[in-house]
Order: structure tokens, then sequence, then C-alpha cells
């Protein structure tokens, strides 16, 4: 078994629309990298993930990574990877605001046979980014919710081949509103890693039909996020070698060659203690549902 950074330090073929889903946890972590610091990555044309590897000694591309990733060493095992290197990463973002309060990032990169891969990241080390996640739990759509739509939206208007929507976390829940909003015609796929939930309401007054069928979705058994607020597709269970709510951690996530480790053990119970506190906190002050 393998952890992300060595499955694309191992992997050997080029990527040409034949993601898997160690591949898809491997974009949805190396989305974490600040790609917008660089000029290539943030422009519409972008640059290849190799040579935007090659500046992997700036700092600011870590600005907001979190001490318990693997950032750097992942970034320059992708851009030494046949599997990976080759991918076009353009139209980086990275938007932090505290009116409204939110936290967003987004790439989007296309691979060797055309198949584009539009990446959400996550909750990542800045005090916004944090402090947004409260809001996850009390309206329905947030602001980056609707910058998750508007960018897929962007991204698929300029396709020239499939979709397939990745992100872990917060970005996994962006990853899954922004493809049940927009539904691009081309969307093949939609890979959401240990993500934040959404209101019960929501996923029984059928927001996410339109993807039903193209959502996989994977947890650890011990992971305190996923439980929070339910999910809109079954899940399935994944090893990782951190312990407790550590493991939402991608980079501890174990790897059997192209698919992810199975976890056989039941969840953990914690997650479901924390679930029920979140729903005693809702009835005290309910969640705002929009009208989107």
């Amino acid at each position: 078994m393998t952890t992300v950074v060595e499955h694309v330090r191992e992997s050997r073929t080029p990527l040409r629309a034949d993601l898997s889903p160690t591949d898809a946890l491997a974009l949805s972590c190396l989305v974490y990298v600040d790609f917008h610091a660089l000029p290539g990555p943030r422009s519409p044309r972008g640059c290849l993930l190799r040579e935007a590897a090659q500046a992997s000694s700036i700092p600011s591309l870590y600005r907001y990574s979190l001490a318990s990733h693997a950032d750097r060493p992942l970034l320059e095992a992708a851009g030494a990877s046949a599997r990976f290197g080759g991918m076009r990463v353009r139209d980086a973002v990275t938007h932090l605001t505290s009116s409204p309060l939110a936290q967003f990032g987004a790439i989007t990169l296309i691979d060797e046979a055309g198949a584009t891969y539009v990446v959400f990241r996550g909750t990542d080390a800045s005090a916004v980014g944090w402090a947004e996640d409260a809001r996850f739990g009390l309206e329905f759509p947030t602001d980056s919710q609707r910058w998750a739509a508007n960018y897929l939206a962007y991204a698929a208007s300029r396709a020239e081949g499939p979709i397939t929507v990745v992100g872990h976390s917060k970005g996994a829940n962006q990853a899954l509103y922004a493809a049940a909003a927009t539904t691009p015609p081309t969307l093949e796929r939609v890979y959401a890693f240990d993500p934040v939930g959404f209101p019960a309401s929501v996923i029984e007054g059928g927001f996410f039909l339109s993807i039903d069928g193209l959502m996989r979705i994977y947890v650890t058994a011990e992971s305190w996020v996923s439980p929070l607020l339910p999910l809109p597709a079954p899940a399935t269970v994944v090893a990782s070698t951190w312990p407790g709510p550590l493991s939402h951690n991608p980079f501890a996530w174990r790897a059997q060659g192209p698919l992810l480790a199975p976890d056989h053990r039941p969840p953990s119970q914690s997650g479901a203690l924390l679930r029920r506190l979140l729903q005693a906190a809702l009835w005290a002050r309910p969640m705002r549902i929009g009208t989107e």
C-alpha cells in the first residue's frame, strides 16, 4: 500500500482521460498548493505542471498550507511524474474575503488527451478558511459554493473534452454543489473526498438528482467531517494511516494501485455524536436555505 505522494512518484504512464480514484485524490491534494501565486498557472492559457513545479522553492506557493500536508513534496513529485507532469494547469484562483466570510481556491487541469479536471480546495491554513466552515452549518448556499458553480460553468465553457470535478473536505462540498448546480453536458464524474455534507432538506428536495450516478464519495471510518451533515450519495469507507479525526488528512490515505484501500471497520461513534450535537445547535438556530 502507498500514500498519495508515493502513488504520484511511482506512476509511469501519462494521464489520458483514464483518471483513477487514487489519481483524483492526488489532484484534490495538489490544489492545496497556491498556484495563483505564479503567473503561468493563473493565466487562461496556463502552463505545464512540470513547469510550475520548477518554482517549488517559492514560499508563497505554501502560504496557506496546513502543517499536516505534504504540499511541496507532492508538487515536486507531480512535476517529475510521467503521469502528471504533462498536464496543463490554468485559471488558478485563490480568493479570501472577510465580507462575505469566504475562502475559495480552484484550478483547472487538462491532461494529454484533452480531458478537463476542475479541482476545488478544501479548508486551508488561513483564519478566514477556518472561520468560514461554520457557515456550512448555518446557511445554504454559501458564497464559496456559488463561486464554485460559477467557476465550473466557466471551465466547462472552455473545455474541449470530458469534465471531472474533484475536491477534498470543503472543496468536496463545493465540487458536489457546483456539479449539481451547473451539470455540464460532458460531466463524467464527481470525486468527493471526506466532504462536508448538506442540509437534509436540500438532498431530499432533489438538488443532486442531475448528478445521480456520477458521484463517487469516499470517507474514513473515524472522520469527524463527513458525519456532520447528510451526504447526497452512499460513501465508500477507505483506510488512513492516521487515527481518529486526523484520518481526514488526505495525504495519510492508503492506496492500492489505482484504487483506495478499503476500511471494513464500522464508522466511529464520535462522528455520530458530533452530528447529534450539530443537529441540536441547528434546532436552536435553524439553517437558512436560499432559493437558488
